[in-house]
Formats: C-alpha cells, structure tokens, sequence
C-alpha cells in the first residue's frame, strides 16, 4: 500500500476491513484500494494436550517476532513407556522463558477479540506489555491486570478508545477495575521515567502523554457505528463532538467525562435527524407530528444510546442540559435551521416547542384582544381594596399608640435610673406594640364584617 492521500478529501487516514479486502478512508469513506491480500495464515493451529511445542500445520503458525523462536525439544522413543512424552511435557513448563508472555498475549488476543477491535490494537497492547516486562519494573503486577493496562493504553493510543467499565466486563471477576486502575497508573509513570532518561523536550513529553487522553469524537463515532447510524450523521456527531472541545477556551462541560460528552451529542445528532425528517414530510404536505411526538421520539433515542455507551440516562440528561445552550454553535453550518433547532427537546423536561406548521401559523395570527372583567370579579377587587384600607388605617392608629407609649416608658427609665435601661424598655414596648396592632386589625376587621 502506497502513502498517496484520498482522492476525494485528500486525508491520509486509512483503515483496512481484512474480511473484504478494502482500504477505506476514515474521513469520507471512499474505497482506495480493493482486493487486498490477506498475507496472515489461514490454517488453524492445534496442538495436543497443554503443549506449545507442537504445530501440526505443514508450513506453520503465523510468526510471532515478539516472542524468541529458538527452543529445544527431546525426542521421542516408541519402547520407553511414555518416559519421552513425560521429559518433553516437563521440559516445555519449566525451559521455556517466554510462557508468561504466551499467556499474556492469549490473554490479550481474547480480549481484543471480545471487545471487537482490530488486529493493529491487539498487536500495539502485546509490543506494550513485552516492553514493560523487559524493563522489570512492574514485577509482582497479575498477568491480566497487566495485560489489560497495556490494551487499555494500546487502544488510546490507536484511537479505538475503550473504558474500564467495558475490559473488567471481558475479564469477569479475576480482576477488579481499581486493580486495573492502579497498574495503568505505574505503567503512565514508567513511560515518563523512559522519556525522561532518553532527554525528551516537556514537547515530546507532552505529545505522548497526550496519546493517550481520550476525546469525545473518539466515542461518539464508537457509539455511531454499534447504533448503526448511517455515514452522514456519524460524521456530524463527530464534528458536533470535535467543536466540544474547543482548545483556546473553557465550556461548562469540561468535568464531565468523554463518555458522557460522546453520549449527548449522539443524542443531540439523533433527535436533529427525527426533527429533519419531520420537517421535510411537513413540506412535501404530510402531517406532521407536535412536540410530544418529538419529545417521545428524543426518549427513544434516549434509551438506545445509553444502552450502547453504558452511561445512565440522567448523566446523558445532564451532560445534554450543558450542551443545550451552545446546540446552534455546535452543529455543522447549514445542516440544520434555526426553526429545527428550535424544536430540540427542553432538558428540563417541559415541552416547550410547537408542532412544525401549527408554530408559523401562531406567529402569522393576530393576538386575541383581552378579555373583559366580569361582574364578579370586580366585586373581590373592590372588597379586596377595602380590607387593605381598614388594615392600613389599623397600623396608623397603632402607630400613634406606639410612639405615645414610648415616650412614657422613657420617661418611667429617667425616673427609675440605673437597673433599666432603654433597651429592655423599648424591647418590651415592642412586643407590648406588635400585640395592640393585632387587636387594632382584628377590631377593625370585626367593624368591616359588621357593616
């Protein structure tokens, strides 16, 4: 295969479906070469028993250049009574140095193939592990906690991100997520140490580190593909989720982690095509559906991408909620109107949007002039009018009561001198007052009732 870019977009960003034989453009999704051959073995290797040191196959096993090819093996004898086979069955466990690392890439191979990534992450995870263990400083570490450390960096670093939640899922319960946590930690650590002692620039340092965060567009085109969405609308929610992230400025999501962020703009890419389509049947002259077709629509949609992304439904609502604001700013120029955005679903839950044809019409309609008050209502207002003049006069009169009263209680201090103080004085004038303004009110309520 030749470096040439595509010839439709110009990227150079190729990936090869082996079972097909094509090299498609990851971009735009154009064939650039076909009937490629596949230069892998295509016979199945068996041995016998718990044997590695057989290989029944004519021309071999495909090589492994990761593991040494040189090994010894005893003879067999046919009048020995087994002894041969039993030397030979010994020999093999204890004279072969590179058994823990066959039983890591088994180990590898099962899990790469249980998460469906291909043979390039498979390859990268196994070159990840033979360096750590070459390097003797992850001793102690379980094989598949190892193991799965090294595919979890291996499929960051070949762009087919994978979570924990996702490789404890293959493992079962050998091996717990924290486990598997702290050993890609120490692995993180030991690939800075290396860089260190090589004299990399904080660039160099940086730029591989960086390999291995994972972003958004990552999983929202994972997630695209396992709902089966076709090629237009996995490459918006790519670039939906690559505007995300803008680098010379903070949004309100940037805690949330890229799952959740992946999630929500899928969510977002797949209620804009309902409302798309919905809109387009509208125009040709078919019926169109309300807001609450949209909404059960966007509930949907909803629970198929939460089911896929293994993220709940009210981390996707919340993650949708931040992205809500900036929806127009997010979406690709020209693929949608301001009347489609417009109808997104309210993350709050209301239903806030029109039916498509029904909301121009409401705003071509003139307003309804308001309508006049009744008789009845204009009885409560005006006794409504008066209880608030009765209870204003009220507050007067304890006003006045007041003020005459602490005026005697001053004078009632001067006179008793030291042992009362004002303000035990005008405390209890207070409450003395606060008790007379309720009478006051309610004798005056009791007159207006009486009239």
């Amino acid at each position: 295969m030749d470096s040439e870019p595509c010839v439709t977009c110009k990227g150079d960003d190729f990936i090869e479906f082996k079972a097909e034989g094509d090299l498609v453009c990851r971009n735009c999704g154009t064939v650039k070469e076909s009937r490629l051959i596949d230069e892998r073995s295509e016979w199945r290797t068996f041995s016998d028993k718990d044997k590695d040191t057989t290989d029944p196959n004519r021309v071999g096993g495909p090589t492994n250049n990761l593991v040494e090819g040189l090994t010894t093996t005893i003879g067999r004898e046919r009048n020995d009574g087994g002894l041969s086979y039993t030397l030979n069955r010994i020999h093999a466990r204890t004279n072969n140095p590179d058994r823990p690392l066959q039983a890591a890439f088994k180990e590898v191979a099962r899990m790469t193939e249980l998460l469906k990534v291909n043979q390039v992450v498979k390859d990268r995870a196994c070159e990840i592990y033979k360096e750590v263990v070459e390097a003797k400083s992850l001793k102690g570490r379980s094989i598949k906690a190892l193991a799965a450390s090294c595919l979890f960096w291996a499929c960051r670093q070949e762009k087919q991100p994978r979570t924990f939640k996702e490789i404890v899922a293959v493992l079962g319960n050998d091996v717990s997520k924290k486990e598997i946590g702290k050993c890609f930690k120490d692995l993180q650590q030991l690939k800075k140490d290396e860089l260190h002692k090589q004299g990399a620039s904080a660039d160099a340092l940086a730029s591989t580190m960086n390999q291995t965060v994972q972003e958004p567009r990552e999983f929202a085109l994972q997630y695209g593909n396992k709902l089966g969405l076709e090629f237009k609308l996995r490459k918006v929610a790519e670039d939906i989720a690559r505007a995300s992230k803008p680098p010379e400025r903070r949004m309100p999501w940037d805690g949330r982690t890229p799952t959740s962020i992946a999630s929500a703009v899928v969510f977002i890419t797949m209620t804009m095509a309902e409302i798309k389509k919905d809109a387009e049947e509208a125009r040709a002259g078919g019926t169109s559906g309300g807001a609450r077709a949209i909404k059960a629509l966007a509930d949907a949609a909803l629970t198929r991408v939460a089911l896929v992304s293994q993220v709940a439904e009210a981390t996707i609502r919340a993650a949708y909620k931040d992205l809500f604001p900036y929806i127009p700013d997010l979406l690709p120029k020209g693929w949608a109107t301001q009347e489609e955005i417009a109808r997104m679903p309210n993350p709050d839950g209301r239903i806030v949007a029109a039916a498509w044809p029904q909301q121009q019409q409401a705003a071509a309609a003139p307003a309804a002039p308001p309508a006049a008050p009744s008789a009845a209502t204009q009885q409560a207002h005006q006794a409504a009018a008066a209880v608030a003049a009765i209870a204003q006069q009220a507050q007067q009169v304890a006003a006045a009561q007041h003020a005459q009263q602490m005026a005697a209680a001053q004078q009632v201090a001067a006179r008793m001198g030291a042992g009362v103080t004002p303000h035990n004085l005008t405390a209890a004038l207070t409450a003395f007052a606060a008790a007379a303004v309720q009478r006051a009110a309610a004798a005056a309520q009791g007159g207006a009732n009486g009239q």
